[in-house]
């Protein structure tokens, strides 16, 4: 008896650690697939704020900079949003 309670337990795991994978790897797949675009918009806001051509050897440092930024502050914001 015990050993079938394991197994049922060990398959209710196992698939809801597939499907964290799954959603996992789709996430992933989204994130790239927006990070082009993402990735363009700040160089542009970058190259007109800094007045920086978008070519410049210094402009992905600056678009990957402003990126962090604004990630740390969307984080900030949401967790104290979404707090408890």
């Amino acid at each position: 008896m015990k050993i079938l309670k394991h197994k049922r337990s060990f398959r209710r795991e196992f698939k809801r650690q597939i499907k964290m994978a799954i959603i996992a790897a789709i996430g992933f797949t989204i994130a790239f697939a927006w990070r082009e675009a993402i990735f363009a918009t700040f160089q542009d806001f970058v190259a007109r704020f800094l007045d920086v051509s978008p070519d410049h050897y210094l402009s992905s440092n600056y678009t990957a900079f402003a990126i962090t930024i604004a990630g740390v502050l969307i984080i900030i914001i949401t967790s104290k949003l979404l707090r408890d």
